[in-house]
Formats: C-alpha cells, structure tokens, sequence
C-alpha cells in the first residue's frame, strides 16, 4: 500500500508574484527558484478585503469571511456597540472548519508553527499534534497599536524623537551625576545616571535606574539597568549595539495579568555621555506559547526567544539605523526557520503550517519608495528601499532552505503561500471626519489630552460609525439592531445611500481623484465573495474597497492654532487627509523630504508607504503560490486562480475531505498535471 503523502505550508507573509520573480531571477532567492525550476506557480487573487487574518483564515478553510467569521483586521458581533470590537486574530472568532480539522478527523498529526489566526494555545493537542507560538495573538486589542502582547518597544532619549504611534513611547530626559549607587563599576569618567520606568506607557510599569560609565579612556561606552541603585543586581549591563538578556517581569494590563519579555539595546551614546537613545524592545508574552508546553524550552536552546513580532515603528520613527533593523528581521527570519525545522524534525506529523511575517512588515514600510506611481517615490532613495525588501526576501529565502533540509519532497507536498499584495500609500483619509461632515457621524474630542481613546462618540447623532480601523466596513446605528441605534428601519437604504455618496465623494486632495474604488450595499456582498454563511452577520452594511495610495485613518487628533502674542487655542484637527511620509533613515531621505516640507525637519516622521487594501482583483494585490513534490510538473497558471481554491484542490490531492465550509472550487488544470 502506497504511504499518505505528507504537506507543508511555508507562509510568507505579503510575498508578492512579481517580487519573488524579479529576486529569483537576481540571484536573491537561490532555493526558491530551484522549487519554482520543479513546481507548479500560480498568481491568486486573495479575499476582500485583503487583509491578514481574513486571508490566511481563507487560505485553511476554502471559506470567505461571509461564512468564515473574521471579516477584516478587527470583529463586530451582532448586539454590541458600534465602537466596540473584537480582534480577529483570536482563533476563537472563526466560525468554519479548516484543512486541519479535517485531518485530525481522519487521524493526521499537525504541526502548526507560528500560523495565524490560532492563537491562543488549544487549536492543537498533545494527542493529535503540536503547536509553537501563533503569530499576531491576542491580546492585540487596540487597533492603534502596534503588534504585541504585553506592551510595545520604546526609546528613552535626551532628543525629543518622533512617535507615529502611541505618545508616550518616546521618553525624552537627561543624564546627571549618580548618586547614592553601590557596588559601581570601575569607569574612566564620573559616573552618570536616568531613572525609566518600563513599559513608560500603555501598562503600569517598573521604575529601573540606568548607570552610564566609561570603561576605557575614550568616553562613556556602557550602560548598566538596575531595579535599585545596586549595580552588583544589575539586570543588564551593555555596550553600543549589543543585545541586553531577555528580562521577565509580571504586568497588570488593562484586562489581564501575565509574564511579559524584553531586552534593552543601547542605540546611541556620545562618548560625552550627553547624547543616548536607550531602545527597550516590545514587551512579549513570557507564559508557555507551546503544546506541548516543553516544546518551547526546546526551541528556544536551538532558535532563541521567541519575539512575536519585529519593530518597523522603531524603524520608521527613524530610531533604530537601517542597518539594525534588517539585522532585527533576520533574527526573526532565522527563528522561523530554526524553529520550524527543528519542529519538523522532532514532532510527528502529517500536515504542518508554518509562517513568517517580515516581508509585510518591510513593504508596509518602504513599498512606495520601489513604486514609481507613488507620489513619494524618489531616484535617489528608490535604491536604499529596493535594498531593503530584496535583503528581507533573501533572509525568507534562506529559511526555505533551512526548512527543506528536513523534509523529503518524494514523500511531502510543499506549499510556499501568501495571503495578499501590497500597493503603495500616498494619504490617509480622516474618515471620521468626513463622516462627521456628511451629518453621519458626531464625534466628541477631548481636547486635554493627546491619547488616541480621547475620541467618543454622539450616538443621539450618529447614523453610522466605521468597523476600526475603519476599513472596508461601515455599520448603520439602526434602531431594534444596535443598542443606541436611531436610523428607523424604513430608512435603513436610504441611509446606506447616503454613506456610499460620502465615500464616493472623497477626493484626493492634490489631483482631485476618487479615493474609494466602490462602495456596496451589504446585498450585494455577493459580488466581493461574500456570501450569507454563519459570519454574514458580521458584515458591514456598507462594504468599501479604497483605490492603490490610500488607507483609513482611524484617528481624530488635537491641533493648536498659535496667535502673535504667544497664546494658543487647542481645537480638533480640521483636516480631512494627512500624507504619507517615507520613513527618514536614510540620510539622502532625509534631505529629500525635508525640501519637500519647505525645510521643516520636524515633518520628517515616518509611517506606512506601503498598504493591502485595493480591490482584490488587481495586479498587485495579487498573492502567490508555488507547490512542490511527489509528481508535481514544473507548471505556471496563465491565470489567477482564487486564494479559496487552495484548500479545496489540496483535499483532493491528499484524499481527504473538503472542508464543509469551503467555498472555493478544485484547480483541476493542477491535479490533472500530478503523476498519480
């Protein structure tokens, strides 16, 4: 009797068809090209809206988010206010049966590595499988945040750095002479001192003091944090550059309590000792993230900690270099592969998902700066970007190697996937306030404070209000629905009207072009591939796509109008797009965008050039697919196929059931090329 075929899916985060061509035929991706040499390629038109866990969730069930229940980057559930939300990277929120689910059904071990939308721990047990960590787990809960578990990455600085996300992050403070330590290291120069409190923001923090000292004749080089003026207990004790010990502490959030992880790097310090950025890294989650639970000591001996996430805020905020951040999504890029490998080599299984995030995290960053449309875009700078997302590609690329060391294409089919595209971002749209503008939405600003949940909402006066971070769906407040609801049902169209009039009727404000592709009633969620299943009520009753160049902005920010005699008067920001801004690294970056802002360096801040939320069907926002192994031709699709055939074609290849929910059709020009 011929032996079950094994699988595994390697899934690249945001790989894009044309990139991964253009760096395979370069040199770049030496072990993806001897697969693309043996397998089938295919483009693959993703879900809408193409966003992460909507996509990957479709990928492992066939299944759209009218049926699979994670409909964008955040959840609404039937009965709850408008403004409140659920994340929809909690393995909890779907609603369908996946490719695994079924396996398990027929007795198959699974290995799932990091994979999206799986968290937290239990959607594998010991008896059937094992599983390591689940990339972007909850709690992610604020949309303004970035991605982590405990609390973000911060930077304590004697500049004032920039902060695009969450203020209070950047700590701006000085040195002074130290005073009443013990046990102080020898230094060449006097000793000086900080107190930080980690994290400064978001979760209540410990207090640590941070020693500056000299340990040669050239000036100050180290830093030493201690939790008292003892540096004999010191926690870390660094150089420029270098890599503090992971540090566990336990911290009260908002709405839990659990053990969280992180490590100080000193990013710059004057050999005067006046000038320093001291970056502490994202807090992640120190509990067990594995089942078993001994499986993550395993890998961690081999691969390291496990960071949930790398840090482009850092990055386009412009406090770490270039350089670091590259070498950071190595690390992470490495513990993908050495984590997965080691998986693959020690555990059973049958079917195993494993995921890497870097490449989505670099284009997010940098992709107007490779695109000649973006209105960004610069001859200058195009170089140093290209640089960038080719050496992540190479870092994935490495990985693929490393993994396939384990696996036996005779006998394993491999699936190297990727949920979405990318386009380039040129502004985003306030849509609150165009919202607000169009008598839809009445928002209230608290005016005393810069913290993103100063906003709420009039609902006696609201119509409607945006599913955060206000992408793709809008819901109506609507009386017997909503639990403040005041559109009577007899006006329910004519207030989707009015909605898609709004959307419809933003212009970018340079060229007075449509911002929004199209916006639907939900009755016709059909024509997007949604379908009435068990997540449709989930689903806005007005859908949007936007055109390439702009994504939402969920926030509504203060702003100070400044009169001649010194006074000012604080009001809401009045405008209804802010531009996106190429992160200012990169010193010929710098000297470019400052021109563009009339000389005015303090405009240089950096936040996303690069976004996936275009219409599906278009050329870059296209995924990709390429499957290797036993039988399998050299094969490329002359046409896309649809990122929910996926699953249904690799049941019937591995005689297994389709899943039930699963709304895809079978790629039979695939299976009909595969040697039986």
């Amino acid at each position: 009797m011929a032996k079950e075929k094994k699988i595994l899916f390697l899934g690249l985060d945001a790989a894009m068809p044309d990139l991964v061509k253009k760096f395979v035929a370069e040199g770049a991706m030496p072990n993806t090209a001897k697969l693309m040499d043996q397998g089938v390629f295919s483009r693959l038109e993703t879900v809408f809206p193409p966003l992460t866990a909507a996509a990957w969730t479709a990928i492992v069930s066939g299944a759209g988010s009218g049926t699979n229940g994670v409909p964008s980057l955040m959840v609404k559930h039937p009965g709850e206010e408008l403004d409140h939300w659920h994340t929809s990277f909690d393995r909890n929120e779907v609603l369908c049966e996946t490719l695994w689910d079924v396996g398990i059904k027929k007795g198959k071990k699974v290995a799932l590595v990091n994979w999206p939308v799986t968290f937290p721990m239990g959607a594998i047990n010991e008896e059937n499988g094992c599983q390591l960590a689940g990339a972007l787990n909850p709690p992610f809960r604020y949309f303004f945040m970035p991605l982590w578990d405990v609390a973000s990455s911060a930077c304590f600085s004697n500049k004032l750095l920039h902060c695009n996300q969450i203020p209070g992050r950047a700590v701006k403070l000085e040195t002074k002479p130290a005073e009443g330590w013990k046990n102080l290291p020898a230094s060449k120069k006097p000793h000086l001192e900080f107190e930080i409190t980690v994290p400064p923001t978001y979760v209540k923090g410990y207090k640590m003091q941070v020693l500056v000292y000299a340990s040669s004749d050239e000036g100050y080089d180290r830093m030493l944090v201690s939790e008292s003026k003892d540096a004999k207990v010191a926690i870390t004790d660094i150089t420029l550059g270098e890599y503090g010990p992971w540090i566990t502490r336990n911290f009260d959030a908002r709405d839990y309590n659990r053990n969280g992880r992180f490590r100080f790097q000193i990013l710059e310090l004057s050999k005067d000792g006046k000038d320093f950025k001291l970056y502490q890294s994202s807090i992640n989650m120190a509990d067990p993230y594995s089942v078993p639970a001994s499986l993550s000591k395993e890998v961690e001996k081999v691969a390291g900690t496990y960071m949930e996430v790398d840090d482009p805020w850092a990055f386009m905020d412009g406090w770490m270099s270039s350089d670091l951040y590259l070498e950071q999504l190595g690390l992470h890029a490495n513990w993908w592969g050495t984590a997965t490998k080691h998986v693959l080599e020690n555990q059973a299984w049958d079917m195993a998902f494993s995921w890497v995030g870097t490449i989505d995290h670099v284009e997010h960053a940098l992709y107007s700066g490779i695109e000649p449309t973006s209105r960004v875009y610069n001859e200058k700078t195009a170089p140093f970007c290209w640089h960038m997302i080719r050496e992540t590609y190479r870092q994935v690329d490495q990985n693929i190697g490393k993994i396939l060391e384990a696996v036996d294409l005779n006998e394993t089919y491999v699936v190297l996937i990727s949920d979405h595209g990318m386009t380039h971002l040129d502004w985003n749209p306030f849509v609150k306030e165009h919202l607000q503008r169009a008598g839809l939405l009445k928002y209230n600003l608290d005016l005393s404070t810069d913290d993103p949940s100063n906003l709420s909402i009039d609902w006696k006066h609201t119509k409607c209000h945006p599913l955060e971070p206000c992408h793709a769906h809008i819901f109506i407040n609507l009386k017997g629905r909503d639990p403040q609801g005041i559109v009577e049902p007899k006006d329910y169209e004519k207030v989707q009207e009015e909605i898609i009039n709004c959307l419809m009727g933003m212009k970018n404000p340079e060229n007075g072009k449509n911002v929004v592709a199209y916006a639907l009633k939900k009755k016709e969620a059909a024509r997007l591939g949604i379908y009435e299943g068990p997540g449709f009520d989930r689903v806005g009753d007005v859908l949007y796509a936007w055109n390439p160049g702009y994504m939402s902005h969920p926030f509504i920010y203060r702003t100070a109008i400044k009169y001649r005699d010194g006074s000012e008067r604080v009001r809401a920001n009045p405008e209804l797009y802010e531009q996106a801004i190429l992160c200012k690294n990169f010193p010929e970056l710098i000297k470019e965008t400052v021109a563009e802002n009339g000389g005015d360096h303090s405009a240089v801040c950096g936040n996303f050039t690069g976004v996936h939320l275009a219409e599906p069907t278009l050329h870059d926002m296209h995924a990709c697919m390429l499957m290797v192994g036993p039988g399998v031709p050299k094969y490329e699709r002359k046409f896309p196929a649809r990122i929910i055939d996926v699953c249904p074609t690799l049941s019937k290849l591995l005689k297994i059931d389709v899943p039930k929910d699963a709304e895809g059709g079978v790629l039979y020009d695939v299976l009909d090329r595969i040697e039986k």
